[in-house]
């Protein structure tokens, strides 16, 4: 067909169709006969109609996975301006002109005429399913994820070190380091993992890395540069994160204002912290990764009761009663999602907080009912050191001076395996 009369004429309709987990293309509901990969870049335009698609998103999805995004990028390049005229009769894309990452979109007229079958909504649910393609290595890090997840710090941290001296390609080799660092935190906190920081640097200045591994490096390199008061280092971490990260992203946006809301917090802007907490809760929300959820929300509650301390006596109680009802969602969502960890932690929260609203028969049912027995040590997690020495300021102010001093000599038998934690990785 010559070009010239193509474009001249009104587009025809282009219809993503999802059948029994198969796309297909179809131009004026007739299928087009494009390669599987083909499907997929189009099908991942469709739904993103509204903007530009990047090559390092584009490999996010399988079988894309399988390339980097160098090499997908003059792929793309290559295809849109050889071939789109003979499967579509016309050019149907765009890319701006010398870019030095490739980007990508459907021309207006197109998306004026596009259409899904069954719905956009089931054919984006589906295409969300193809990122990072479920092989072997990427179920072991999922596994990992939730092993970590709940509890099962030490085993988790063995499959990993383990995964580590496999033959990996550069984005399984950032996943893991990056869950190799969380491990390493919830065991030896801040000056366990700095060991994890030139690891994770290499990586970054690695080739073929994806966009969301390298913001999963970029979240740990930002937290630990947090919590070792190099503030100055995370603000360029973070900065690099916001101009990468869309909201899109789920997991990955979501841990990001996490952590963003740990800088701000522990460099004294607790208000604009709150606010990044809230979209980290919103965003865990709307993907419906109850992780973030439990964490965004348990954070919520230990800045109500930081807002707490600071705030003039009329405003106090407040304070108190929405750091309460965050660390209820908190406690609710860690229920529902079976997270062992996250119960005990809540619990001692609810247990600070009722201490302080005076609630005192209430802060010592949580308190008492917070420990939970880690499956690979044996030990008590929180730390009994923890639970005694907040149960000793509660009996002390209740006026039981020898039950105080019990709880007291207590704590200082138990050395503290984890100190009550500042807000969740």
């Amino acid at each position: 067909m010559n070009s010239a009369v193509a474009t001249s004429k009104p587009p025809p309709v282009l219809t993503v169709q999802l059948v029994k987990d198969t796309f297909t293309l179809c131009l004026a509901h007739e299928p087009l006969a494009l390669p599987h990969k083909w499907v997929i870049f189009y099908t991942l335009l469709a739904v993103n109609h509204n903007r530009h698609i990047s090559t390092d998103e584009v490999c996010d999805h399988h079988p894309w996975s399988r390339l980097t995004p160098d090499i997908a990028g003059r792929d793309l390049w290559r295809f849109t301006r050889k071939h789109e005229e003979r499967y579509f009769g016309r050019r149907v894309t765009h890319s701006p002109t010398r870019q030095a990452t490739k980007l990508f979109t459907l021309l207006p007229e197109v998306t004026a005429h596009l259409t899904f079958y069954p719905d956009q909504a089931t054919v984006s649910d589906h295409l969300r399913s193809l990122r990072q393609h479920r092989n072997q290595v990427a179920m072991q890090l999922s596994e990992c994820t939730l092993l970590l997840q709940g509890g099962l710090i030490s085993q988790a941290l063995g499959r990993l070190q383990h995964l580590r001296t496999q033959p990996l390609n550069i984005n399984d080799l950032a996943h893991t380091e990056t869950l190799i660092t969380m491990c390493l935190h919830e065991l030896h906190g801040a000056e366990g993992t700095a060991g994890q920081v030139p690891v994770l640097q290499h990586l970054l200045r690695a080739s073929g890395l994806n966009r969301l591994n390298r913001a999963r490096l970029l979240i740990r390199l930002a937290r630990q540069a947090t919590l070792s008061a190099q503030y100055a280092e995370a603000h360029g971490y973070f900065e690099q994160l916001r101009q990468a990260l869309l909201p899109e992203d789920g997991v990955e946006y979501c841990w990001y204002h996490v952590n963003y809301g740990l800088y701000l917090r522990r460099t004294g802007h607790l208000q604009e912290a709150m606010h990044h907490q809230r979209l980290a809760h919103d965003t865990a929300q709307i993907a419906q990764w109850w992780h973030g959820v439990f964490a965004a929300s348990y954070n919520m509650a230990m800045m109500h009761l930081s807002a707490h301390e600071q705030a003039p006596p009329a405003g106090k109680p407040r304070h108190l009663t929405q750091a309460f009802d965050w660390a209820m969602r908190a406690y609710s969502t860690a229920v529902l999602t079976r997270q062992p960890v996250a119960l005990a932690d809540t619990s001692v929260l609810l247990g600070l907080i009722e201490g302080r609203r005076g609630h005192l028969p209430e802060a010592r049912h949580w308190l008492r009912h917070s420990q939970y027995r880690l499956p690979d040590t044996g030990e008590h997690y929180p730390s009994d050191q923890v639970v005694y020495a907040e149960l000793a300021r509660i009996e002390s102010t209740a006026g039981n001076h020898f039950l105080a001093q019990w709880a007291s000599e207590t704590a200082e038998r138990h050395e503290a395996l984890h100190p009550f934690p500042d807000v969740t990785p």
